[in-house]
């Protein structure tokens, strides 16, 4: 029997102003981001355990982890498998499709091995450069195209190879040890590693369709053009334009004559203030956004509040050589706004540089 992991637990220092560390608990498109690996998971097996530091889980089983990495939660996960049971671990900072959960199990049965890794094109950023033959991970490193996705499939007993070793380390112990197929993932893959990274899994999350709850409020005045979801329980107020790809959570306010557009992710109870303006950023649950600002290529903490007139500059003139291109509907732009970490308040009227709390 296959038992499914989604490690939860993952520490990054990053994303302490926003969630205290825990990458894979920022929310973006209605949920956790750990919930998107959980649901492919869960569609797949119809069960999955979320490892968990500190943490509660309403919708799936709770595997309570004491480490801060994905290696801890794989030492916890044997607690809950028999000796002839294998592990699937997934990483709850990555986005991807169910196709690549079963993709990852179909490469360890046609080649006969004992487990599998998945792996995705080295530009896709994942980190831990894998070397393979014949179908099979030999170790760790070297310049191949391929690297770590993020997800494998092991027997129980194999979790020791993580026992006091990093992840890489322990990949190249499972290759010296064990049969371990590599399953090359070329489809729908994103991994959040640091918040800058949520520029592009905004990308990922937003509609491609036009969705608006009978539970929601739309003033007759307003403009929705598509795709656009929109949440129960959201109100836009007259005149507001919501122009897709855009995400309007539950219980949101977009207040008269505001402009949410392109990648906008505005999360459930944020109010938006008249004629205030919003583009290709994640706004957190119950944030305030004040009337007539303008937040661009920007991550606004929960319960953030921006007084009126606060503006985010996003042009970036020094500095691209740190970051990866943002591609939208075929082009290429260097933009970064501002970090602004949860309970924050910035003053009316602030002027906020390019990159402001990402680094």
């Amino acid at each position: 029997m296959i038992v499914p992991v989604v490690s939860a637990n993952d520490y990054e220092a990053s994303f302490g102003s926003l969630t205290g560390g825990r990458r894979a608990f920022v929310k973006i498109g209605g949920k956790p981001l750990y919930r998107y690996m959980a649901d492919a998971l869960f569609e797949t097996f119809g069960k999955v355990y979320v490892a968990f530091r500190d943490g509660v889980e309403e919708k799936y089983d709770v595997l309570q982890v004491d480490g801060d990495t994905v290696g801890d939660a794989i030492m916890a996960a044997r607690d809950v498998a028999t000796s002839t049971d294998r592990l699937l671990i997934a990483e709850g900072s990555v986005i991807t499709e169910k196709e690549a959960v079963r993709a990852l199990v179909e490469a360890a049965a046609s080649l006969g091995s004992d487990g599998a890794v998945l792996a995705v094109p080295v530009r896709s950023r994942a980190g831990v450069p894998l070397e393979m033959s014949e179908g099979l991970l030999v170790g760790v490193g070297g310049e191949g195209q391929l690297a770590y996705g993020g997800m494998l499939l092991i027997p129980r007993d194999a979790a020791r190879a993580f026992e006091g070793r990093t992840l890489a380390q322990a990949l190249s112990q499972l290759a010296k040890t064990w049969k371990i197929a590599v399953a090359v993932w070329g489809g729908k893959w994103f991994k959040v590693d640091k918040p800058l990274d949520l520029m592009g899994a905004l990308e990922l999350v937003m509609p491609d369709a036009t969705y608006i709850s009978a539970g929601a409020k739309i003033s007759p005045t307003a403009v929705i053009e598509g795709p656009v979801y929109i949440e129960r329980g959201a109100e836009i107020d007259h005149y507001a334009v919501i122009k897709g790809p855009a995400y309007i959570g539950r219980g949101a306010f977009i207040g008269a004559h505001a402009l949410v557009r392109n990648f906008a992710d505005v999360e459930e109870d944020v109010v938006v203030g008249s004629s205030a303006e919003i583009t290709h950023s994640l706004i957190e649950p119950g944030a305030t956004i004040g009337r007539g600002s303008f937040v661009s290529y920007s991550v606004v903490g929960e319960e953030a509040v921006l007084e009126p007139g606060v503006i985010t500059k996003s042009v970036l003139r020094e500095g691209r050589g740190k970051l990866k291109p943002i591609e939208v509907r075929g082009r290429e732009f260097y933009k970064l706004g501002a970090l602004i970490g949860r309970g924050t308040r910035v003053e009316a009227g602030a002027l906020l540089e390019p990159g402001r709390g990402f680094t």
